[in-house]
Protein backbone atom coordinates (compact mmCIF):
# COMPACT_ATOMS: atom_id res chain seq x y z
CA UNK A 1 0.00 0.00 0.00
CA UNK A 2 2.93 2.35 0.72
CA UNK A 3 4.32 2.39 -2.77
CA UNK A 4 0.83 3.45 -3.94
CA UNK A 5 -0.07 6.03 -1.43
CA UNK A 6 3.64 7.85 -1.01
CA UNK A 7 2.04 10.86 -0.33
CA UNK A 8 -0.60 10.21 2.70
CA UNK A 9 3.04 8.62 4.49
CA UNK A 10 4.86 11.40 6.29
CA UNK A 11 8.50 11.04 6.39
CA UNK A 12 10.36 10.01 9.05
CA UNK A 13 13.24 12.14 10.61
CA UNK A 14 15.73 9.87 8.85
CA UNK A 15 14.38 10.49 5.67
CA UNK A 16 14.08 14.27 5.97
CA UNK A 17 17.72 14.12 6.76
CA UNK A 18 18.44 12.33 3.51
CA UNK A 19 15.93 14.46 1.37
CA UNK A 20 18.00 17.63 2.48
CA UNK A 21 21.31 16.23 1.63
CA UNK A 22 20.38 16.78 -1.66
CA UNK A 23 17.05 18.07 -2.41
CA UNK A 24 16.52 21.57 -4.28
CA UNK A 25 14.47 24.29 -2.06
CA UNK A 26 12.04 26.90 -3.64
CA UNK A 27 9.74 29.46 -1.47
CA UNK A 28 6.40 30.81 -2.22
CA UNK A 29 6.08 34.55 -2.53
CA UNK A 30 5.15 35.10 0.93
CA UNK A 31 8.68 34.42 1.89
CA UNK A 32 10.38 36.60 0.14
CA UNK A 33 8.11 39.21 0.73
CA UNK A 34 8.59 38.48 4.36
CA UNK A 35 12.04 39.42 4.43
CA UNK A 36 11.09 43.17 4.52
CA UNK A 37 9.47 42.56 7.81
CA UNK A 38 12.23 40.45 9.74
CA UNK A 39 14.15 42.53 12.35
CA UNK A 40 18.12 42.74 10.93
CA UNK A 41 19.57 39.81 12.98
CA UNK A 42 16.66 37.52 11.61
CA UNK A 43 17.14 38.69 8.16
CA UNK A 44 21.09 37.82 8.15
CA UNK A 45 20.34 34.33 9.34
CA UNK A 46 17.72 33.92 6.07
CA UNK A 47 20.45 34.91 3.95
CA UNK A 48 23.30 33.20 5.47
CA UNK A 49 21.39 30.12 4.91
CA UNK A 50 20.28 30.86 1.52
CA UNK A 51 23.82 31.15 0.40
CA UNK A 52 24.80 28.14 2.21
CA UNK A 53 22.23 26.34 -0.09
CA UNK A 54 22.70 29.13 -3.58
CA UNK A 55 23.46 26.14 -5.41
CA UNK A 56 19.96 24.17 -4.63
CA UNK A 57 17.56 27.12 -4.83
CA UNK A 58 14.65 27.64 -7.34
CA UNK A 59 11.66 29.75 -7.33
CA UNK A 60 9.38 29.18 -10.16
CA UNK A 61 8.43 32.49 -12.38
CA UNK A 62 4.99 32.88 -10.64
CA UNK A 63 6.64 33.76 -7.54
CA UNK A 64 9.37 36.27 -9.16
CA UNK A 65 6.74 38.05 -11.04
CA UNK A 66 4.25 38.04 -7.41
CA UNK A 67 7.72 39.68 -5.70
CA UNK A 68 8.21 42.04 -7.88
CA UNK A 69 4.63 43.23 -8.13
CA UNK A 70 3.90 43.38 -4.50
CA UNK A 71 7.18 44.47 -2.51
CA UNK A 72 6.34 47.80 -2.94
CA UNK A 73 3.43 47.81 -1.55
CA UNK A 74 5.03 45.76 1.77
CA UNK A 75 8.10 48.25 1.69
CA UNK A 76 5.00 51.45 1.58
CA UNK A 77 3.42 49.82 4.76
CA UNK A 78 6.31 49.54 6.69
CA UNK A 79 7.04 53.03 6.13
CA UNK A 80 3.77 54.36 7.04
CA UNK A 81 3.48 52.40 9.84
CA UNK A 82 5.39 55.00 12.29
CA UNK A 83 2.84 57.90 11.22
CA UNK A 84 -0.12 55.30 11.54
CA UNK A 85 0.76 54.36 15.21
CA UNK A 86 1.36 58.51 16.00
CA UNK A 87 -1.97 59.01 14.97
CA UNK A 88 -3.60 55.90 16.79
CA UNK A 89 -1.73 57.54 20.05
CA UNK A 90 -2.88 60.99 19.70
CA UNK A 91 -6.30 59.75 18.91
CA UNK A 92 -6.36 57.45 21.74
CA UNK A 93 -4.99 59.53 24.35
CA UNK A 94 -7.58 62.45 23.37
CA UNK A 95 -10.71 59.99 23.73
CA UNK A 96 -9.22 58.35 26.91
CA UNK A 97 -8.73 62.39 28.03
CA UNK A 98 -12.13 62.86 27.36
CA UNK A 99 -13.75 59.76 29.15
CA UNK A 100 -11.95 60.09 32.34
CA UNK A 101 -12.98 63.94 32.34
CA UNK A 102 -16.48 63.52 31.92
CA UNK A 103 -16.48 60.35 34.33
CA UNK A 104 -14.49 61.48 37.29
CA UNK A 105 -13.89 65.35 36.79
CA UNK A 106 -14.89 65.88 40.71
CA UNK A 107 -13.41 62.97 42.28
CA UNK A 108 -11.80 63.86 45.50
CA UNK A 109 -8.72 61.90 45.77
CA UNK A 110 -7.45 61.58 42.00
CA UNK A 111 -5.58 64.48 40.37
CA UNK A 112 -6.38 63.92 36.82
CA UNK A 113 -4.61 67.07 36.01
CA UNK A 114 -1.30 65.21 37.04
CA UNK A 115 -3.13 61.37 35.57
CA UNK A 116 -3.54 62.90 31.96
CA UNK A 117 0.07 65.19 32.31
CA UNK A 118 1.92 61.98 32.83
CA UNK A 119 -0.06 59.89 30.42
CA UNK A 120 0.52 62.68 27.69
CA UNK A 121 4.29 62.65 28.66
CA UNK A 122 4.55 59.07 27.76
CA UNK A 123 3.23 59.21 25.10
CA UNK A 124 5.09 62.06 23.42
CA UNK A 125 8.24 59.74 24.91
CA UNK A 126 6.99 56.87 22.72
CA UNK A 127 6.61 59.26 19.75
CA UNK A 128 10.65 60.18 20.01
CA UNK A 129 11.00 56.93 20.08
CA UNK A 130 9.10 56.44 17.05
CA UNK A 131 11.12 59.15 15.15
CA UNK A 132 14.35 57.75 16.15
CA UNK A 133 13.03 53.90 14.76
CA UNK A 134 12.21 55.58 11.32
CA UNK A 135 15.61 57.44 11.47
CA UNK A 136 17.62 54.13 11.10
CA UNK A 137 14.20 52.52 8.91
CA UNK A 138 15.85 51.82 4.92
CA UNK A 139 13.73 53.37 2.33
CA UNK A 140 13.60 50.88 0.17
CA UNK A 141 11.69 52.06 -2.26
CA UNK A 142 14.33 54.55 -3.01
CA UNK A 143 17.14 51.68 -3.36
CA UNK A 144 16.20 48.21 -2.65
CA UNK A 145 19.39 46.62 -0.94
CA UNK A 146 17.11 43.36 -0.18
CA UNK A 147 15.47 43.07 -3.57
CA UNK A 148 19.52 43.34 -4.69
CA UNK A 149 20.50 40.32 -2.62
CA UNK A 150 17.64 38.31 -3.71
CA UNK A 151 18.56 39.20 -7.11
CA UNK A 152 21.75 37.78 -7.12
CA UNK A 153 20.98 34.68 -4.79
CA UNK A 154 18.34 33.61 -7.43
CA UNK A 155 20.41 34.80 -10.17
CA UNK A 156 19.43 31.76 -13.06
CA UNK A 157 17.46 30.17 -11.11
CA UNK A 158 14.52 31.13 -11.81
CA UNK A 159 11.68 29.48 -14.03
CA UNK A 160 10.48 30.52 -17.22
CA UNK A 161 6.86 31.88 -17.97
CA UNK A 162 4.31 29.89 -19.23
CA UNK A 163 2.61 31.06 -22.80
CA UNK A 164 -0.57 32.61 -23.26
CA UNK A 165 -1.80 29.76 -24.59
CA UNK A 166 -0.71 27.07 -21.62
CA UNK A 167 -1.92 30.29 -19.31
CA UNK A 168 -5.55 29.64 -20.57
CA UNK A 169 -5.08 26.10 -20.95
CA UNK A 170 -4.11 26.41 -16.84
CA UNK A 171 -6.90 28.47 -16.26
CA UNK A 172 -9.46 26.46 -17.54
CA UNK A 173 -7.67 23.29 -15.43
CA UNK A 174 -7.96 25.51 -12.29
CA UNK A 175 -12.22 26.37 -12.71
CA UNK A 176 -12.35 22.61 -12.81
CA UNK A 177 -10.25 22.19 -9.90
CA UNK A 178 -12.04 24.70 -8.03
CA UNK A 179 -15.09 23.25 -8.62
CA UNK A 180 -14.82 20.44 -6.58
CA UNK A 181 -11.70 21.74 -4.01
CA UNK A 182 -9.06 19.88 -5.26
CA UNK A 183 -5.52 21.74 -4.14
CA UNK A 184 -3.96 24.05 -4.01
CA UNK A 185 -5.29 27.53 -4.94
CA UNK A 186 -9.79 26.72 -4.79
CA UNK A 187 -9.31 29.00 -1.25
CA UNK A 188 -8.64 31.67 -4.01
CA UNK A 189 -11.50 31.45 -6.01
CA UNK A 190 -12.99 34.41 -5.03
CA UNK A 191 -10.11 36.53 -5.71
CA UNK A 192 -10.09 38.64 -9.19
CA UNK A 193 -9.06 36.92 -12.34
CA UNK A 194 -6.61 36.07 -13.17
CA UNK A 195 -5.51 36.35 -9.19
CA UNK A 196 -7.35 33.56 -8.25
CA UNK A 197 -5.68 31.49 -10.72
CA UNK A 198 -1.77 32.23 -9.14
CA UNK A 199 -1.88 29.31 -6.49
CA UNK A 200 -2.45 26.98 -9.75
CA UNK A 201 0.06 28.48 -11.95
CA UNK A 202 2.99 28.01 -9.33
CA UNK A 203 2.03 24.39 -8.11
CA UNK A 204 2.16 23.35 -12.05
CA UNK A 205 5.44 25.13 -12.94
CA UNK A 206 6.82 23.06 -9.61
CA UNK A 207 5.61 20.37 -11.13
CA UNK A 208 7.17 20.49 -14.38
CA UNK A 209 10.41 21.71 -12.58
CA UNK A 210 10.51 18.71 -10.26
CA UNK A 211 9.18 16.07 -13.41
CA UNK A 212 12.39 17.97 -15.03
CA UNK A 213 15.09 17.92 -12.58
CA UNK A 214 14.12 14.50 -11.03
CA UNK A 215 15.27 15.58 -7.74
CA UNK A 216 13.78 15.80 -4.15
CA UNK A 217 11.93 19.14 -3.21
CA UNK A 218 11.11 21.30 -0.11
CA UNK A 219 8.85 24.18 -0.93
CA UNK A 220 8.97 26.73 1.29
CA UNK A 221 5.51 28.99 1.91
CA UNK A 222 3.99 30.73 4.70
CA UNK A 223 0.38 30.32 3.38
CA UNK A 224 -1.44 28.80 6.13
CA UNK A 225 -4.91 28.08 4.06
CA UNK A 226 -6.41 24.65 4.48
CA UNK A 227 -5.65 24.48 0.36
CA UNK A 228 -2.07 23.68 1.35
CA UNK A 229 -2.46 22.29 4.95
CA UNK A 230 -4.24 19.06 6.45
CA UNK A 231 -5.65 20.41 9.24
CA UNK A 232 -7.95 19.57 12.54
CA UNK A 233 -9.80 21.80 14.59
CA UNK A 234 -7.59 24.63 13.71
CA UNK A 235 -4.32 23.03 13.81
CA UNK A 236 -2.29 22.51 11.08
CA UNK A 237 -0.76 19.16 11.12
CA UNK A 238 0.98 18.51 7.95
CA UNK A 239 0.94 19.19 4.62
CA UNK A 240 -1.95 18.00 2.33
CA UNK A 241 -1.79 14.85 1.70
CA UNK A 242 -3.55 14.86 -1.18
CA UNK A 243 -1.17 17.74 -2.45
CA UNK A 244 2.08 15.78 -2.34
CA UNK A 245 0.53 12.40 -3.56
CA UNK A 246 -0.51 14.63 -6.72
CA UNK A 247 3.18 15.93 -7.67
CA UNK A 248 4.90 12.27 -6.95
CA UNK A 249 2.37 11.01 -9.13
CA UNK A 250 2.95 13.72 -12.06
CA UNK A 251 6.79 13.36 -11.83
CA UNK A 252 7.42 10.00 -11.47
CA UNK A 253 10.30 7.94 -10.15
CA UNK A 254 10.49 5.90 -6.99
CA UNK A 255 13.10 7.85 -5.70
CA UNK A 256 11.61 11.38 -5.90
CA UNK A 257 10.17 12.99 -3.17
CA UNK A 258 8.22 16.16 -2.04
CA UNK A 259 7.50 17.97 1.01
CA UNK A 260 6.83 21.33 2.75
CA UNK A 261 8.04 23.90 5.62
CA UNK A 262 6.73 27.10 7.23
CA UNK A 263 9.94 30.07 7.20
CA UNK A 264 9.90 28.87 11.02
CA UNK A 265 10.26 25.56 10.43
CA UNK A 266 12.89 26.16 7.51
CA UNK A 267 14.91 27.98 9.79
CA UNK A 268 14.46 25.70 12.36
CA UNK A 269 15.42 22.53 10.24
CA UNK A 270 18.18 24.59 8.84
CA UNK A 271 19.75 24.72 12.26
CA UNK A 272 20.26 20.92 12.12
CA UNK A 273 21.37 19.99 9.16
CA UNK A 274 23.81 22.66 8.30
CA UNK A 275 25.24 22.64 11.66
CA UNK A 276 24.35 26.33 12.40
CA UNK A 277 24.61 28.11 15.69
CA UNK A 278 21.33 28.05 17.78
CA UNK A 279 19.17 31.22 16.56
CA UNK A 280 15.74 30.44 18.52
CA UNK A 281 14.58 34.37 18.71
CA UNK A 282 14.49 34.09 14.48
CA UNK A 283 12.80 31.03 14.23
CA UNK A 284 10.41 32.38 17.07
CA UNK A 285 10.08 35.94 14.65
CA UNK A 286 9.25 33.99 11.38
CA UNK A 287 6.49 32.09 12.82
CA UNK A 288 5.35 35.22 14.83
CA UNK A 289 5.16 36.50 11.28
CA UNK A 290 3.37 33.65 9.74
CA UNK A 291 0.41 33.69 11.92
CA UNK A 292 -0.04 37.39 11.49
CA UNK A 293 -0.10 36.63 8.25
CA UNK A 294 -2.90 33.93 8.33
CA UNK A 295 -5.20 36.73 10.17
CA UNK A 296 -4.01 39.72 7.29
CA UNK A 297 -4.62 38.20 4.18
CA UNK A 298 -5.38 40.96 2.32
CA UNK A 299 -5.42 41.89 -1.56
CA UNK A 300 -3.90 44.87 -2.80
CA UNK A 301 -6.12 47.15 -4.78
CA UNK A 302 -5.29 49.80 -7.91
CA UNK A 303 -7.49 52.76 -6.08
CA UNK A 304 -7.14 56.36 -4.78
CA UNK A 305 -9.66 55.65 -2.31
CA UNK A 306 -8.91 51.75 -0.91
CA UNK A 307 -5.23 50.21 -0.48
CA UNK A 308 -5.80 46.15 0.38
CA UNK A 309 -8.61 44.19 0.52
CA UNK A 310 -9.81 40.44 2.14
CA UNK A 311 -12.48 37.86 2.72
CA UNK A 312 -13.40 35.70 4.78
CA UNK A 313 -15.50 33.42 3.24
CA UNK A 314 -16.45 31.16 6.32
CA UNK A 315 -17.28 34.04 8.35
CA UNK A 316 -18.60 36.73 5.40
CA UNK A 317 -16.64 39.26 6.62
CA UNK A 318 -14.95 41.75 4.20
CA UNK A 319 -12.18 43.50 5.37
CA UNK A 320 -10.88 46.89 3.92
CA UNK A 321 -7.66 48.95 4.72
CA UNK A 322 -7.97 52.23 3.20
CA UNK A 323 -5.51 54.63 1.90
CA UNK A 324 -5.35 56.45 5.07
CA UNK A 325 -4.19 53.60 7.06
CA UNK A 326 -7.44 52.87 8.57
CA UNK A 327 -8.83 49.24 8.53
CA UNK A 328 -12.38 47.83 8.69
CA UNK A 329 -14.53 44.89 8.91
CA UNK A 330 -18.02 44.67 7.13
CA UNK A 331 -19.80 41.82 8.93
CA UNK A 332 -22.59 39.65 6.55
CA UNK A 333 -21.07 40.17 3.07
CA UNK A 334 -22.05 37.71 0.76
CA UNK A 335 -19.08 36.35 -1.39
CA UNK A 336 -20.94 37.98 -4.79
CA UNK A 337 -20.34 41.66 -3.19
CA UNK A 338 -16.92 40.63 -2.76
CA UNK A 339 -16.07 39.77 -6.36
CA UNK A 340 -18.01 42.43 -7.62
CA UNK A 341 -15.29 44.73 -5.64
CA UNK A 342 -12.50 43.24 -6.52
CA UNK A 343 -13.72 42.82 -10.19
CA UNK A 344 -15.06 46.85 -10.64
CA UNK A 345 -13.30 49.17 -12.80
CA UNK A 346 -13.74 51.60 -9.80
CA UNK A 347 -13.00 50.10 -6.25
CA UNK A 348 -14.08 52.99 -4.65
CA UNK A 349 -16.81 53.84 -6.30
CA UNK A 350 -18.08 50.19 -5.90
CA UNK A 351 -17.55 50.62 -2.10
CA UNK A 352 -19.69 53.69 -2.07
CA UNK A 353 -22.50 52.26 -4.04
CA UNK A 354 -22.51 48.61 -2.60
CA UNK A 355 -21.23 48.55 0.85
CA UNK A 356 -20.88 51.82 2.79
CA UNK A 357 -23.78 52.25 5.07
CA UNK A 358 -25.20 48.83 4.10
CA UNK A 359 -23.57 46.03 6.20
CA UNK A 360 -22.42 46.49 9.99
CA UNK A 361 -18.77 47.04 10.21
CA UNK A 362 -16.79 48.06 13.10
CA UNK A 363 -13.12 49.30 12.99
CA UNK A 364 -10.16 47.24 13.58
CA UNK A 365 -7.10 50.04 13.85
Amino acid sequence: MRDLFRGYYKPTPEELAEIWKSCIFSFDTNVLLHIYCYTPETRERFFDILNRLKERIWIPHQVGYEYQKNRTYIISKSLKAYEHIEKILTKKFTELSNEIIQEYQQHPFINLKEILFNLEKAIEEVKNQLKIAQNYHPNYLEYDELREILSDLFSGKVGQPYSEEELENIYHKAEKRFSYKKPPGYKDAHKPIPKNYGDVVLWFQLIDYARFQQKPLIFVTDDSKEDWWLKYQGETLEPRPDLIQEILSEVGGETFQFYMYHSDQFLDYAEKFLGLPSHPEAVKEAREIVLQNSLDKRIVVESDYLRSVGYDSSKRVLEIEFQTGEVYQYQDVPAEVYAALMNAKSHGKCFNANIKDIYHYRQIT
